[in-house]
């Protein structure tokens, strides 16, 4: 039997490069995209883009109207980042609710809980602002420009540990 040996993520995601540059503002639908790549290739491929590619090429890697687009488009950066932090925001909730909410009281005193409780807050607390907006850049920054220039993050009224998280 032969065996093939699997295809480097570098490898995979220079291709999937090549074609969505090619494609140019148009970008290319996930079909077009992973070309014969398999799923899972492409998934290695996109991951081995964002963290190498995109700064190599001093380009962005973005999923806009689930198209994938190489661009330093400042619209279609916005959104595509709004997307994933609003992605983060319900994780950061999901994480709180599904596994740290339920725990029993004397686990709540356990400093590494209690660390994980704050990680959970502070992601919510920081894109609190964000949130308020629709996760719309556009209205966070008009907002920001009615506001006194204080952090985003702080005085938000946020739950103490042990008590995180929403309901």
């Amino acid at each position: 039997m032969v065996t093939q040996r699997r295809q480097a993520a570098h490898d995979t995601g220079e291709d999937i490069w090549n074609r969505v540059v090619k494609a140019g503002e148009d970008g290319l639908p996930r079909a077009e995209a992973m070309g014969r790549n398999t799923p899972a290739q492409f998934e290695y491929g996109k991951t081995w883009i964002r963290d190498h590619q995109c700064a190599n090429k001093k380009k962005g890697f973005v999923l806009v109207h689930s198209r994938y687009i190489a661009t330093n488009n400042v619209d279609m950066s916005k959104l595509y980042a709004s997307l994933r932090l609003h992605s983060l925001e319900k994780q950061a909730t999901r994480i709180y609710k599904c596994c740290l909410a339920h725990l029993p009281p004397e686990a709540q005193n356990d400093l590494a809980v209690m660390l994980l409780v704050k990680t959970c807050n502070d992601i919510l607390a920081a894109l609190k602002f964000l949130e308020d907006a629709g996760f719309s850049p556009q209205a966070a920054a008009e907002a920001a420009q009615t506001k006194p220039k204080a952090s985003t993050a702080s005085g938000r009224g946020r739950k103490t540990p042990g008590t995180a998280g929403r309901n």
